[in-house]
C-alpha cells in the first residue's frame, strides 16, 4: 500500500495527454466509432444530452413543485406514504441517469481511454441510458412491475451498468499498461468513484426488485426477518438509504476530480499541490467509508447513528448521522481544499479583472459551496426519507442534480467551445446560480413565495446557459463536419 501511495504521489506531476495519433474521445471524427451511424459521435451526443435533460429538469416542477399548492393533498403532500413519492424519486433517477452518462463521456475523454471497444460501448450505452431513462420516468409512476415506464427505465439502468463496467475495464487497462496518467490522484479517484457507483447500482437494483415484486422469491423475506430482524419493506428502505448515500457521495467526488483535470491540477506545484493532494486523500477516505457504511446499513441492523458523546455536543445538528458527518468532514472539506488549491495555484485568480473566462473557471467551487449549504439546510425534518416537498425538490433536484449538471456543462464548454462562447456561458450560468441560490435562501428563511419566484428566475437563466451551450456545441460540430467534407471534396 505504501508503494502504491508513493507511486501515485511521485507520478502526479505528469500531464494527462499521452495518446498521440488517436483522437480525443469528444473529438472523434463523425462515423469513426459507428460507420453506419455517422450522426452518432461523442461530441454530438454530449451536447444533445445537455439539451435533453434540461427539458426534463424543467418538467420536474410538474411532478413536485415546491413553491405552490401548500396544504393541498396533491404533489405538495410528499412523503413516504404519499402516492406521488415513488414517482418523484424515479423521475430524479431519470435525470441522474443522463447526468452520469454525460459524466462518463467527459471522463472517457479526459483520461483518454484508448480501447475502441470501450469507446464504442460507452457511447452506445450513454445513448440508450441518457435518452430512455427520462422518457421512462414520465410514466414510471408506481412500483408494480406491470408499469411500462418501469421497464423503460430498467433498460436504461442496465445500459448505465454497462457504461460503468466498461469504464472501469478501460481504466484498469490503462493502469495495467503503466501509463503515467494512471498514477495520478484524479485517475485513482475517478476509478474509485466508478467502483462505488457500481456497488450503489447493485444495492439499488436489489431495492427495486423488492419494490416491484415484493416477497418473490421468498428468500428475500426470509433474509430480512431472520438475518436482519426487520420486515421486507423496512429492508427495502434501508437499501434505498444506502444507495442514496453512496450516490450523493460518488457523483460530487467524481465531478470534482474531472474539474481538477480540466482546471490545472497537473500544473500545480509546491504547497498548493500538497493541499490538492490532501483534498483527494480526504475524498478517497470518504468514498471508502461510505461504501462500508452502505453495506452495513443495507445488510445489517446497524443504525448509523453518531456516538452519543459527539451527538450531545453543542452545535451538532440533531439530524446528523455518521454518513452525514463523514460527508461533511471528508467530502466537503476535501473538495474545498482541492478546488481552492486549483483556484489559487493554477493562476486562475491572478489578475482577475483581465481574465474574461474566470466566471466559467470558478463555477465548480461555487457549485460545491451551494451544494453543501443547500444539502445541509434542506435535511428532512418530517421523518421521511426526503422531507417536505420544498425540502425534497430543493435537496434532490437543485442542491444535488442541478449543481452537478452546471459543473459538467462548464467542463464541456471549456473543453470544446470557443473563448467568446465560454465567456458568455460562464457569466450567464454564474448569474443564474447566484440568483437561484439567493432565492432559495430567501424562501427557506422566510417561507415567502417571493423567494420561490426569484429562485425560478435563476433557474430560467441557468436553463438559457444550458440551451446556449447545446446550440453552440451542436452548431460548431455541424460546421466542422461540413468543412471537413468540403476539404475532402
Amino acid at each position: 500500500m505504501d508503494g502504491l501511495r508513493q507511486s501515485v504521489v511521485s507520478m502526479d506531476q505528469l500531464p494527462v495527454s499521452e495518446t498521440p495519433g488517436q483522437a480525443r474521445f469528444l473529438e472523434e471524427p463523425e462515423g469513426s466509432l459507428f460507420p453506419r451511424l455517422r450522426w452518432l459521435s461523442p461530441r454530438r451526443l454530449a451536447f444533445f444530452l445537455v439539451f435533453w435533460i434540461t427539458i426534463f429538469f424543467a418538467g420536474s416542477v410538474l411532478i413536485n413543485n415546491p413553491f405552490t399548492g401548500s396544504g393541498a393533498p396533491t404533489n405538495w403532500d410528499l412523503g413516504a406514504g404519499s402516492p406521488n413519492y415513488y414517482w418523484v424519486v424515479m423521475y430524479l433517477h431519470g435525470l441522474n441517469t443522463g447526468l452520469v452518462g454525460l459524466a462518463a463521456l467527459v471522463a472517457c475523454d479526459f483520461f483518454e481511454l484508448p480501447s475502441v471497444h470501450v469507446r464504442r460501448g460507452i457511447l452506445a450505452g450513454v445513448l440508450v441510458a441518457g435518452i430512455l431513462s427520462p422518457i421512462g420516468a414520465l410514466f414510471n409512476t408506481s412500483a408494480p412491475w406491470t408499469s411500462p415506464g418501469l421497464w423503460i427505465q430498467i433498460t436504461a439502468f442496465v445500459a448505465l451498468d454497462e457504461i460503468v463496467i466498461l469504464f472501469l475495464w478501460g481504466m484498469l487497462s490503462v493502469w495495467r499498461e503503466g501509463a503515467p496518467r494512471s498514477r495520478t490522484f484524479p485517475f485513482v479517484t475517478v476509478a474509485l468513484v466508478g467502483a462505488v457507483m457500481l456497488v450503489a447500482a447493485l444495492i439499488g437494483h436489489l431495492a427495486g426488485v423488492i419494490l416491484g415484486f415484493g416477497d418473490n422469491p421468498s428468500l428475500l423475506g426470509q433474509y430480512a426477518s431472520q438475518e436482519m430482524g426487520m420486515s421486507l419493506n423496512d429492508w427495502a428502505a434501508s437499501l434505498i438509504g444506502a444507495h442514496s448515500y453512496l450516490m450523493i457521495t460518488a457523483v460530487p467526488a467524481g465531478i470534482m476530480a474531472l474539474a481538477s483535470v480540466r482546471f490545472g491540477y497537473y500544473r500545480l506545484a509546491g504547497t498548493t499541490k500538497k493541499i490538492a493532494q490532501l483534498g483527494f486523500i480526504l475524498v478517497g477516505i470518504d468514498l471508502v467509508a461510505q461504501t462500508g457504511m452502505a453495506l452495513l446499513i443495507g445488510f445489517s441492523s446497524w443504525p448509523g447513528d453518531l456516538p452519543p458523546q459527539i451527538s450531545a455536543l453543542p452545535g451538532v445538528p440533531s439530524f446528523l448521522a455518521l454518513n452525514d458527518a463523514s460527508n461533511f468532514v471528508f467530502l466537503v472539506l476535501g473538495g474545498v481544499l482541492l478546488l481552492g488549491a486549483l483556484a489559487i495555484g493554477s493562476g486562475r485568480l491572478r489578475a482577475w479583472t483581465s481574465d474574461p473566462g474566470l466566471s466559467l473557471k470558478a463555477l465548480p467551487l461555487l457549485m460545491l459551496v451551494i451544494f453543501t449549504v443547500l444539502t445541509a439546510l434542506t435535511e428532512p425534518t418530517n421523518g421521511t426519507a426526503i422531507g417536505t416537498p420544498p425540502q425534497a425538490w430543493l435537496r434532490l433536484f437543485v442542491a444535488f442534480y442541478l449543481t452537478m449538471l452546471v459543473v459538467l456543462v462548464v467542463l464541456l464548454s471549456e473543453r470544446l467551445l470557443g473563448e467568446r462562447q465560454q465567456i458568455r456561458i460562464g457569466w450567464v450560468a454564474t448569474l443564474g446560480s447566484i440568483v437561484t441560490f439567493a432565492g432559495v435562501m430567501w424562501y427557506l428563511s422566510t417561507n415567502s413565495s417571493d423567494g420561490g419566484f426569484l429562485a425560478g428566475a435563476g433557474l430560467v437563466i441557468i436553463g438559457i446557459s444550458f440551451v446556449a451551450t447545446s446550440w453552440w456545441g451542436l452548431y460548431d460540430g455541424v460546421v466542422r463536419v461540413r468543412g471537413a467534407r468540403g476539404a475532402r471534396a
